[in-house]
């Protein structure tokens, strides 16, 4: 009988808690994290035995409109917030090559957040791990800056979020 080992990946999961409120309602945060990056990312590349990394932000209102405004030039607070540590084509390219690679950073609001549960009649839960799927997608290239693009991404999100 031959046992067939899954390919299994490690995930390195940085992450800085700006603002009371995620500790409180996730006092292990961290697992959280750490394990829902891991099937987002074994979703996205299942046959890719790479090390990732990746860095977020737990942070409130008034941070995320600072980085916002520093970095889109948009004066306000949002949900989630990408910073990819490769150029957008990178992920088209062969990068099996690689042994760690960094993917970036992700910034999320815990009040736009709250404030988006509250308006949508959604559990805090489900909408956390769409704004972690939507960020590392955006990590890894994917945009949404049409509407064909949107859709793609849309359908591509929904199929992550179904497996974690």
């Amino acid at each position: 009988m031959m046992i067939m080992k899954k390919k299994s990946q490690m995930v390195k999961v940085n992450l800085v808690i700006e603002n009371k409120n995620w500790k409180s309602r996730y006092p292990t945060v961290n697992l959280f994290l750490t394990k829902s990056i891991k099937k987002i990312l074994l979703s996205i590349f299942p046959s890719r035995a790479i090390a990732f990394e990746i860095s977020i932000l737990l942070t409130g209102s008034k941070n995320m409109k600072n980085l916002n405004k520093k970095f889109r030039k948009i004066n306000k607070d949002t949900d989630v917030l990408s910073f990819p540590a490769e150029e957008k084509n990178f992920f088209k390219k062969d990068f099996t090559l690689k042994k760690k690679l960094y993917l970036g950073d992700i910034a999320l609001s815990y009040q736009y957040i709250e404030a988006i549960i509250k308006k949508q009649n959604i559990s805090f839960d489900d909408y956390f791990k769409k704004m972690l799927v939507h960020g590392v997608l955006h990590l890894i290239g994917h945009e949404h800056d049409s509407f064909k693009k949107y859709k793609k991404m849309n359908l591509l999100e929904q199929k992550i979020i179904r497996t974690i």
